[in-house]
């Protein structure tokens, strides 16, 4: 069966990985350790303006400059995914299946690519952690509001 949430189309608007060459090896194993408190995550969705079932979802993950332990790379990426909403499917809650779900595909999208990505770098591979989108999305968002990572 179908899922009533298609992706018609993605792609990468931003592929940054920038290493630092002055990392120890201690530094790597913790990197790649790492949890999401490590990275900068947002969401933002939106429909169009003609379509309420045709949506852009947009995932933008870069590591985070503040963080207090040193990192091996520098990343940005930036997906963005094109979904349309099967007519026949109703939900009290549209925008919230759009974020959540299309969130869900693109970041899996990008967990894989930033992997491949990584793997040319000199300090291996990055393997970003796995998340769960519902618990980015709290109740009563504004539609096209941007949403943080806790």
């Amino acid at each position: 069966m179908n899922s009533p949430l298609q992706l018609e189309h993605y792609f990468y608007e931003r592929m940054q990985c920038v290493a630092e060459p002055s990392i120890t090896v201690k530094d790597i194993e913790a990197w790649h350790a790492a949890d999401l408190r490590r990275f900068n995550l947002s969401v933002e969705a939106g429909s169009n303006p003609e379509s309420d079932r045709q949506w852009q979802v947009q995932v933008d993950l870069s590591s985070h400059p503040d963080f207090p332990e040193p990192a091996p790379y520098e990343l940005h990426f930036t997906a963005i995914g094109l979904f349309r909403a099967d007519e026949s499917f109703q939900h009290d809650n549209l925008e919230r299946l759009i974020r959540v779900n299309g969130a869900s595909v693109l970041y899996s999208a990008m967990r894989e690519f930033v992997a491949l990505f990584t793997s040319r770098a000199p300090w291996g591979a990055v393997k970003l952690p796995t998340i769960n989108f519902r618990l980015l999305e709290p109740d009563g968002q504004r539609p096209g509001q941007k949403t943080e990572a806790p």
